[in-house]
Parts: C-alpha cells; sequence; structure tokens
C-alpha cells in the first residue's frame, strides 16, 4: 500500500477522533507501513498537563474553548513529524490548520517531506446541534456548552476558510457526512480514499 497522508477536518463532535483511530487501525491491520498520527487535541492537553509555564498558559487557553495560538500548534505538529517521521509512515493528522498560518506550515511540511502529491483532506460536516449534542455527552471538562459554542464559532471564522486555502494549493478535499452511525462514515471514508 502506498502510504496515506490525511487531514482531518470538521467541527468539534463531528467524530473526527473515532474515525482517525478507526482508520489508523484500517492502515496497521492492511498495511506494513507504521503510521505516525497527530492529534493536536491531545497535544495540547499533554502540554497542559505538563504543569510547566508554557503549559500553564496553554491550559488557560484550551480549557476555555479559545482557539491557541498559530505558533505553538505549528510547533507542536513540526516538532512530532521532525522527531518521528522517516518518510515511510502514514501521516494521520487532525485538529490541525486552525488559520492560515498554520495550515501554510502544515501544507509546507507536507511539501519539504515529499508528502504534497499525496496529500489528500477529510471533511466530517454535521449541523450545530448535533455538535453540542454530542460533546456535552462526552463530558469532558472543557465541554461546557458555552464553550462548546465559542469552539464553534471560531471553527466557521478560522478554520472552514482553510480548506478553500488547501484546494487553492491543489489538495483533494472529500466531503463526508459526519451525521450517520460510525460503521457508515468509516466505510464512506475508506470508499472516498479508494480502499474499499
Amino acid at each position: 500500500m502506498e502510504p496515506h497522508t490525511l487531514l482531518f477536518f470538521g467541527s468539534q463532535g463531528a467524530g473526527k477522533g473515532t474515525q482517525v483511530k478507526m482508520l489508523v487501525d484500517y492502515l496497521r491491520a492492511k498495511s506494513e507501513r507504521a503510521v505516525v498520527h497527530i492529534d493536536m487535541g491531545q497535544e495540547l492537553r499533554d502540554l497542559r498537563d505538563t504543569r510547566t509555564y508554557a503549559g500553564k498558559l496553554t491550559g488557560e487557553i484550551i480549557d476555555n474553548g479559545i482557539r491557541i495560538y498559530d505558533f505553538m500548534a505549528i510547533y507542536l505538529q513540526t516538532k512530532k513529524l521532525v522527531d518521528a517521521f522517516t518518510g515511510k509512515e502514514h501521516i494521520i493528522a487532525d485538529g490541525l490548520a486552525r488559520g492560515d498560518d498554520q495550515t501554510r506550515a502544515f501544507d509546507d511540511m507536507m511539501q519539504f517531506f515529499k508528502r504534497d502529491t499525496s496529500f489528500q483532506i477529510i471533511n466530517l460536516v454535521i449541523s450545530d446541534d448535533t455538535a453540542v449534542k454530542r460533546l456535552l455527552a462526552r463530558g469532558r471538562n472543557d465541554d461546557t456548552e458555552e464553550a462548546i459554542r465559542r469552539r464553534l464559532a471560531w471553527t466557521k471564522t478560522d478554520v472552514l476558510p482553510q480548506l478553500e486555502l488547501l484546494r487553492n494549493r491543489g489538495r483533494v478535499v472529500h466531503e463526508i457526512d459526519g451525521e450517520p452511525d460510525v460503521q457508515t462514515i468509516h466505510k464512506s471514508i475508506l470508499s472516498a480514499l479508494g480502499l474499499a
């Protein structure tokens, strides 16, 4: 199997984490290649939990549903790839490209690592009401309705325009309905990627 390079988009609650895990498991089962997974939300939570000064400041931002500064997301994604990527693995990323600078940085990294020609985007599409319902149900401490609504608002203003920026850079964007059950969504993603 050729290496896959995928960036997941979708509002909070769209099921990115679930679908990424299912796809990572699928690729590990069907391919001999390892997977480098960049989960920006987890990277930020891990940094918050270090109790360093940078971690404390990161926690103050993300626990209030505010978008992290671009430099921090760029630093964390760059460090992960520079430290872990050998050129052979699949790359699966989610929670990235939250603003123009982050998007250009990730796309530039894909060019640097010679993955720009195989780089594809999965955009999981759901309604705001579905997002709020799902996020409140998972019960995480940063998932108050107010914080969720703030995140959904900046998703529309800051994140969705990044899809257009990536399209303009020649990247393939697959729009996937994120409303059905997880298995149906998984099959839609495999089909869009030519894996099923």
